[in-house]
């Protein structure tokens, strides 16, 4: 059981720090985010402007490559053929920067133009099934268009644990809005990767981008002062920082999808080593328990000639038989058990994996230091063994004291902390999950819609084929979802523009009419969109209570502003609380709402009744197929696109959880032998005491008392570890749950039943055994 645990926490740890490896350039590369110290604290963020990447390399600040990345669009067409395939936009410097080997086609340069794609040998197989894709034209649709792209190269598939995903590639000038925004600075929506000079270093670099944000991207210090804004050390209000890519996948912050704490990952291994050594403790009892019931045979030996190396030997060589053979059995089992590992915890693990040569030391090593652990002390004490008592029988064994509270104190120690961090896991859990985001997340129905450029249409249809249904309560839209959908996307889009003295931020928002009726949010003062104001032609936002304190006015709803003197007036239609669009792991943001103009919009969203949850969603599905037919559906409640954020967590709760299960098991199992052992050492002093008139229960009380008094002592010191632990681990939320007294209070008390439940067989059949017997052993 322990081995197979700890091979399955090997070869998760394994796949994480092997993330990226396959980069030659992983080194040189760096990941550009954006840093001020706000009101609530430190902010970064890693969306940046389109013309970032020309400056950055036209300043001559050590940066020799750079390149955007942007995901767009939904389906690529080739000839008949039609999937469900994202775009993503990168400049012509990714593939040189990267390394993603061109398998067929132009190597050189593959995205020399912008009417150039090049697709992955998987995206290939799908699309052009045994033809040659070289110079073939495939058509990607972006924003409602369809746009035709000559295939210039395929790449090679890259491996399962790469930061950096993709199907199709086409260059960044493609995007239809990039001529509109190409020279605009406050409007970003991408991520920006870097390559660094040979001559250069991030210290270097990070000290000449001071530079080059004051010249494009100047701040306001006034303003940003009186908005709560700190300077930093460099007396920067707003910097530009690098994030090595190494640590790009150990980044939650601002890593991609799939990012883990490197922390996180430091608390498997931990895990996984007192798993083993807790395992390792009971193989020393048993062992230890079972040698003086071959002494006979050890004394025989010895008088045969067998020296103490030799007694060693034997006895650690059997030892070494039956750790070998646990590990192979424990390889078998998680061949067999992978796949469900994966299915629980989205471990993303193969068999191929146990025969790698690194996962393969590893074990090697794991059963040499186990054999050692297990049965170095027994296989001592077994060979200074003297033969004449030996074979007199008058062996006679100290109390173990030291070393047996040791292994008591030790395993309970993480028995306990591992109990507490189980529990605070999943209040941290549960409280992320049901945590108030300022909007219903029930009765909310989250629809991808696949042609997007007709998203309004579809909406308004499906509000007209769904108002006769008494179960649906509103029908809204956005181009943004709720959450993490079915169809595993997310985005978010931050503007800023100047207001008088004053910098304006915010994450943007565009959504249909009914929008706060569908969320379910009453709006502090204003109104909702309603197709009562559909006449009002003028562009019109709902701002969130945060977005609105930005401009300092006192009446904020119907007041409007210019973003652009060019451009007509914005009107707040409304004021609503501040509501949480993103995972609770980040920091809630200003939010605007616009209502949008264009027909575009990627995501349907209807409000339900929960009465019959699944029969809703059947007949939703069936009016979706009807105004979308031959797309598969995708739709999702809100709450479950909710608990999709926050899978790390989730998987962290399950993985201590049958790591505490594991612990609890294995100690208990370590006890029970160590009763037995001090019990059958104390056979004689049992009978004694009875014969004087001792009851059941004083010898109870007793055996019971050796054992109470090192889990006493575990229970003091694993309560300021777990609490230190966890107080640690939650600092990186900036919503979380307070660390309370009473979690520790049941760890330990749960920790004092168990071992009293554990203890109580032996001290019970102990207590009412006939003394008379007892006492005429030996």
């Amino acid at each position: 059981m322990a081995f197979a645990c700890s091979i399955f926490i090997v070869l998760m740890v394994y796949r994480h720090f092997t993330y990226d490896d396959f980069e030659l350039n992983k080194n040189k590369l760096y990941k550009i985010y954006n840093y001020a110290i706000g009101p609530n604290g430190e902010e970064t963020g890693t969306s940046m402007p389109y013309p970032l990447t020309t400056a950055l390399k036209s300043e001559n600040i050590g940066i020799v490559k750079a390149t955007s990345i942007l995901n767009d669009g939904k389906l690529v067409r080739y000839k008949d053929k039609t999937l469900d395939m994202s775009t993503t936009m990168v400049d012509a410097d990714f593939l040189s920067m990267f390394t993603f080997p061109v398998v067929k086609g132009n190597a050189s340069n593959p995205l020399s133009s912008v009417s150039n794609a090049v697709l992955t040998e998987k995206s290939v197989g799908k699309l052009f099934d045994n033809e040659n894709p070289i110079g073939k034209s495939v058509e990607v649709k972006l924003d409602g268009n369809w746009y035709k792209l000559i295939v210039s190269a395929v790449v090679k598939d890259f491996p399962e644990n790469s930061t950096i995903k993709f199907s199709l590639l086409a260059r960044t000038e493609l995007f239809p809005y990039y001529k509109d925004m190409r020279n605009i600075w406050d409007s970003r929506n991408h991520p920006v990767y870097v390559q660094l000079a040979n001559n250069t270093n991030q210290q270097q670099v990070e000290n000449r981008l001071r530079n080059l944000v004051k010249k494009y991207m100047p701040d306001d210090a006034g303003s940003l002062k009186k908005d709560g804004y700190r300077p930093d050390n460099n007396g920067d209000y707003n910097s530009l920082h690098l994030l090595p890519f190494i640590e790009v996948h150990f980044n939650t912050q601002l890593g991609s999808g799939g990012s883990v704490n490197k922390a996180f990952l430091y608390v498997l291994i931990l895990i996984s080593s007192v798993i083993v050594l807790i395992a390792s403790f009971n193989f020393v009892n048993l062992n230890i328990g079972l040698s003086f019931t071959r002494t006979k045979e050890i004394g025989i030996r010895k008088c045969l000639g067998a020296g103490k190396k030799q007694i060693w030997l034997q006895v650690w060589g059997e030892s070494f038989i039956v750790v070998f053979i646990s590990m192979l059995v424990a390889v078998g089992a998680v061949a067999l058990l992978i796949k469900n590992f994966n299915q629980n915890l989205n471990a993303g693990m193969s068999v191929s994996m146990l025969f790698n040569p690194v996962v393969v030391s590893i074990l090697i090593t794991l059963i040499i230091v186990v054999s050692f652990i297990a049965s170095g002390y027994p296989s001592s004490v077994m060979a200074k063994l003297k033969t004449v008592e030996i074979l007199k029988g008058k062996i006679s064994v100290k109390k173990p004291g030291m070393l047996r509270n040791a292994l008591i104190v030790t395993q309970f120690v993480i028995a306990i902390v591992l109990i507490c961090c189980t529990i605070i896991i999943y209040q941290q859990f549960n409280y992320l999950r049901s945590a108030p985001l300022g909007y219903n997340t029930t009765s909310i129905i989250s629809i991808p819609i696949k042609n997007d450029e007709k998203g309004r249409d579809i909406i308004a249809q499906m509000r007209t084929r769904l108002a006769s249904q008494p179960s649906v309560l509103s029908v809204s839209g956005s181009d943004v979802n709720l959450g993490l959908g079915e169809d595993h996307t997310s985005s978010t889009s931050i503007t800023c523009f100047s207001y008088g003295d004053k910098n304006i931020c915010g994450q943007v928002i565009n959504a249909d009419y009914d929008f706060l009726k569908t969320l379910s949010v009453k709006p502090l003062s204003g109104h909702d969109f309603s197709m009562e104001y559909a006449g009002d032609t003028s562009t019109r936002v709902i701002a969130t209570k945060s977005y609105a304190a930005q401009f300092g006015e006192k009446s904020i709803a119907g007041f409007s502003y210019y973003i652009d003197s060019t451009q007509p007036p914005i009107k707040i239609a409304g004021v609503i609380p501040d509501i949480q669009i993103q995972s609770l792991s980040n920091k809630q943001k200003p939010v605007v709402i616009y209502l949008s103009k264009d027909k575009s919009m990627r995501y349907a969203w209807v409000k339900v009744t929960t009465a019959n949850p699944a029969v809703t969603m059947d007949m939703i599905k069936k009016v979706y197929a009807s105004i979308e037919p031959g797309i598969e559906f995708q739709g999702s409640y809100v709450n479950e696109n909710i608990d999709r954020l926050y899978k790390e967590e989730k998987t962290m709760a399950n993985l201590f959880m049958i790591a505490a299960a594991i612990a609890i098991i294995l100690s208990c199992m370590g006890l029970f032998g160590i009763a037995s052992i001090i019990i059958r050492q104390r056979v004689k002093e049992i009978g004694v005491r009875k014969v004087l008139g001792a009851s059941v229960s004083s010898i109870f009380a007793l055996v019971s008392r050796e054992f109470i008094r090192p889990v006493m002592i575990a229970f003091l010191i694993a309560v300021p570890v777990g609490w230190w632990a966890m107080n640690k681990w939650l600092e990186d939320y900036s919503h979380r749950v307070a660390v309370h007294w009473w979690v520790f209070m049941i760890a330990g008390i749960a920790a004092l039943f168990i071992t009293i439940c554990t203890v109580s067989f032996q001290s019970v059949k102990a207590a009412i055994a006939n003394p008379v017997k007892n006492l005429r052993t030996e």
